[in-house]
């Protein structure tokens, strides 16, 4: 494997200019918008209802992380390509309300997911725009990945790599996942699982460590 290091990393796709960044987000840099996917939030209270004692400060750095990405980028919207919340209503979603009224002028857009089941009222009640796929220049945005005769994104699965080390060491690392025709977007949040993909030969992947993008070649 070949291997090269940073925070961030550069693309070009069907002749768009994307930002990789290691904070889990791309950013298309011609329409200003950060793509992301699979925030889980509010999957901690959707625990503590079962009796499992998981802090809610697990999303409140979900949402300070993503206050420093849009901070960095400055977009125009943010697209978030479904679970953005795990389950029923809870005080995280409240939270997340108040995140998105201090994003002024900011468009945010929900490709649903399958973890996205909150009441249609929930939403309306905000400015957050709901749809099932976007199709815009040579991009389709979808939660789950899908045949098109665009370039996908998507996430769902949160694509992770397994990475070896020596007397037997390893872990499996988020990554971002580049394929001919469609990528896979790690999973935002932090309270989420990895699952361990096969890459596919001629195969793009980022993997990410403690804010380092890893560039590797399989």
């Amino acid at each position: 494997m070949s291997e090269n290091r940073s925070d961030q990393q550069k693309l070009l796709i069907e002749g768009q200019n994307l930002v990789l960044d290691a904070r889990k987000v791309i950013f298309w840099q011609e329409t200003r918008t950060l793509i992301l996917s699979d925030l889980h939030l509010g999957k901690a209270g959707h625990f503590r209802k079962s009796g499992i004692p998981i802090s809610k400060r697990v999303h409140e750095g979900d949402l300070l992380r993503l206050s420093d990405v849009v901070s960095h980028f400055q977009p125009l919207r943010i697209l978030f390509l479904g679970d953005l919340f795990h389950s029923d209503h809870n005080e995280e979603w409240d939270d997340f309300e108040e995140w998105m009224k201090r994003q002024q002028g900011v468009e945010m857009v929900l490709i649903k997911g399958n973890h996205d089941i909150l009441e249609e009222g929930i939403y309306q009640s905000t400015n957050l725009k709901i749809c099932d796929e976007l199709k815009e220049g040579p991009f389709h945005f979808t939660h789950e990945s899908v045949d098109t005769e665009l370039y996908n994104f998507s996430g769902h699965i949160h694509p992770g790599i397994r990475l070896k080390g020596k007397a037997r060491q390893g872990a499996t690392l988020p990554c971002f996942y580049f394929e001919e025709n469609s990528a896979l977007v790690p999973a935002f949040g932090d309270f989420t699982g990895v699952y361990k993909i096969k890459p596919a030969k001629g195969s793009k992947i980022f993997v990410i460590a403690e804010g380092v993008l890893f560039g590797i070649n399989p």
